[in-house]
């Protein structure tokens, strides 16, 4: 039987050194919390338009976009003028699905001998973890994703420094906020490690000067904390210029805090737990029915516990009883009602395996033992057996 597969990583997170800090979220009306796992219902919130009500409603901001035609006749700009004119702002939103970036990477990478075989999605981890060069793996793809913030921070730093030429100024400051609602792999600390790296030419030059903070505010990432609360990260990066000018500092801090109280109504909270996040599962309004059957089972997953031998056998059981709709044969069609139960069944079963991160190998059928045969096919037609497997009806 061929099965196709299509591979989901979820990259580790690499524990870094800057501080975090934590806003808490109106998130408790509407949201399904479990240990671990943070569901929000409707998908992802339009962040980019709430960022930008925030900035002109609360920071006195001006939309730079507005005046596109007279900016752009002088060349590039950032997106907001604050406070007249003390504070620029451009905005950046990682919105850019990275499943396909990520998959071309471990094609290109991994020994196709090594590679395991399984169908659906499942945690990367289990797929690095299990080969011979997972490292260097880990290490391209972290490289693909930093040039995407290193594209970005180029960008702004480039429109910062065109309008800066144009409407020159003693003292401001530029902070260059990215933003990320729905793209789990851009982990906050992925991201700062990203600005670390590329902040730097090879002489120890900054790279990006006009930024004097990079600001990163993810509603896609969660920390759960002591008391029970739900927090999302905003990581701060201070730049060059906050280096040379302490008090551009505060406005950053202004800047944070405003959001904060905008956003989530509390005060930050700040916190040194860089390896806690972990990525909002959003659900859509509508959802395909195998969608469904996979979120049931993340929610309930009743087959955890079930020992290899014992999760073979399900294996099998389930894609027999499916073979009596998908294999052409004299038997009786199954009632519509009893189709949907088994692929339901198949879905959960396969949701289960790549949760293990288990090689489909490891649960070939003839490691079946002749009693484990005969409980998987039990009560199904001999035509379809014989066809499933041979050597059982020949023994039978």
């Amino acid at each position: 039987m061929a099965i196709s597969k299509r591979s989901v990583l979820r990259l580790p997170l690499l524990q870094l050194s800057w501080p975090f800090a934590l806003i808490h979220s109106r998130i408790h009306t509407g949201y399904f919390i479990m240990p671990m796992r943070f569901e929000r219902y409707g998908g992802a919130p339009d962040l980019p338009s709430a960022f930008g009500e925030f900035v002109i409603n609360t920071l006195a901001g001006q939309s730079l976009d507005e005046h596109w035609a007279t900016e752009s006749a002088g060349g590039e700009f950032p997106d907001f003028k604050c406070l007249r004119g003390l504070l620029l702002i451009e905005m950046k939103h990682l919105e850019t699905n990275q499943e396909e970036r990520i998959n071309e990477t471990v094609r290109q990478k991994i020994d196709p001998a090594e590679m395991p075989f399984f169908y659906g999605a499942r945690d990367g981890r289990s797929i690095l973890d299990s080969i011979s060069n997972g490292e260097a793996v880990g290490k391209a793809i972290l490289g693909k994703l930093s040039r995407t913030i290193e594209t970005n921070l180029r960008k702004a730093n480039r429109q910062f420094v065109s309008y800066c030429r144009r409407n020159a100024r003693k003292n401001c400051v530029s902070i260059c906020v990215i933003l990320n609602s729905k793209t789990q792999e851009f982990t906050p600390d992925i991201v700062l490690r990203a600005v670390h790296h590329h902040r730097m030419d090879n002489d120890g030059r900054p790279r990006f000067p006009m930024i004097d903070a990079v600001v990163y505010i993810s509603e896609k990432h969660f920390q759960t904390l002591p008391d029970g609360r739900v927090a999302f990260a905003i990581a701060v990066f201070q730049g060059y210029g906050i280096v040379k000018n302490p008090w551009k500092k505060l406005v950053v801090d202004h800047v944070v805090q405003s959001w904060c109280n905008s956003r989530g109504g509390e005060a930050i909270v700040n916190s040194n737990r860089f390896h806690g996040f972990e990525a909002v599962q959003d659900i859509p309004p509508v959802m395909k029915r195998h969608e469904l059957w996979r979120l049931q089972y993340q929610r309930a997953p009743d087959m955890r516990a079930l020992p290899l031998d014992r999760l073979r056998v399900a294996f099998h059981r389930s894609l027999a009883v499916c073979g009596l709709t998908f294999i052409k044969g004299s038997w009786p069609r199954s009632p519509e009602v009893a189709i949907m139960e088994e692929m339901r069944k198949f879905t959960h079963v396969m949701e289960e395996i790549n949760r293990r991160g288990l090689d489909l190998r490891l649960l070939d059928h003839r490691h079946l033992s002749t009693k484990e045969k005969k409980e998987v096919y039990k009560g199904l037609p001999d035509e379809l057996v014989a066809m499933l497997d041979k050597d059982l009806a020949t023994d039978t």
